[in-house]
């Protein structure tokens, strides 16, 4: 059964997934311009550029819902975040 169906979009964009940032080289960026990537690395291809760190954070926020929403209608699996509790003995 698909577990997809039980869980909607808003669902998954109110995961906290991680987020990775940084200033694309100048190869990456094809110009001399500064640009900067964003992406969630737990889903492949999940990436989006900005001239700013935040216009690259806008610009993946608006790449995740067209993405999710894509992955939901064709029944496609979404990983969730997972997190680890660290437990320190006493």
């Amino acid at each position: 059964m698909n577990t997809n169906l039980q869980k909607d979009l808003d669902y998954y964009l109110s995961l906290n997934y991680e987020i990775t940032l940084r200033k694309m080289t100048a190869a990456e960026a094809g110009a001399s311009e500064r640009r900067y990537l964003a992406q969630i690395p737990l889903i492949d291809g999940l990436m989006a550029e900005g001239e700013t760190p935040q216009e690259a954070l806008t610009h993946l926020e608006i790449v995740k819902r067209l993405a999710f929403e894509l992955m939901l209608e064709q029944g496609k699996e979404i990983l969730e975040p997972r997190f680890e509790i660290a437990v320190e003995a006493a």
